[in-house]
C-alpha cells in the first residue's frame, strides 16, 4: 500500500520547478505525490480534487510570499481534515513570516538552500511513513495472534 501525500501549493510560477523536485524526490522514497491542478474557481474543490484527497497519509502545505494561489491551499487542506487526514500528518512549508495552520509540522524555506528545506520536508514525510508502517505491522502481528488463539480454542 502506497502513502499518498498530497503537495498543495501557492509559489509563484518560477517557483514550481522546487515542487516538482520535492515530488520526485518523495516519488524516490516510495511515496505517492499528488499535484493538484489550479484549473477550478476558489471555494470548495471540485469532484476531481476532492477525490484525490481521499485516503490521504499525509497533506504538504507550501506557501511563499509571491505566491497567488492560498485559497486554494486552504480550501485543499479544509477538504482533506474533514475526508480524514490527521491534524499530525500536515507539513506546512512556507515563507518566514507567513501564518501557518496550528497542527502539524512546519518547516520555513530556507531560500539560500532550497535543497535542504526540500529533504527535510521530505525526511518529515519519511517519517510519517515509517509511523503507518509501525502501525500496520503491529496490527497485523495483534491480528496473527487473535487468530492463533480463536483456532487453539477450537481444539
Amino acid at each position: 500500500m502506497s502513502f499518498r501525500v498530497y503537495i498543495s501549493h501557492s509559489v509563484a510560477p518560477h517557483e514550481l520547478g522546487a515542487i516538482y523536485g520535492m515530488a520526485e524526490l518523495a516519488a524516490k522514497k516510495g511515496m505517492e505525490p499528488i499535484l493538484p491542478d489550479r484549473r477550478w474557481q476558489p471555494g470548495p474543490p471540485p469532484a476531481r480534487i476532492q477525490q484525490s484527497l481521499r485516503g490521504l497519509d499525509a497533506f504538504v502545505a507550501v506557501a511563499t510570499h509571491s505566491g497567488q494561489h492560498l485559497e486554494w491551499v486552504n480550501a485543499e487542506l479544509a477538504a482533506a481534515m474533514t475526508l480524514g487526514l490527521k491534524p499530525q500528518n500536515l507539513v506546512s512549508m512556507v515563507d518566514e513570516g507567513l501564518l501557518v495552520p496550528p497542527a502539524g509540522e512546519v518547516v520555513t524555506i530556507n531560500r539560500r538552500d532550497f535543497q535542504t528545506t526540500m529533504r527535510q520536508a521530505v525526511g518529515i514525510l519519511e517519517r510519517l511513513q515509517m509511523d503507518q508502517r509501525q502501525r500496520n505491522l503491529l496490527a497485523g502481528l495483534l491480528l496473527g495472534g487473535l487468530i492463533a488463539i480463536l483456532l487453539a480454542s477450537r481444539e
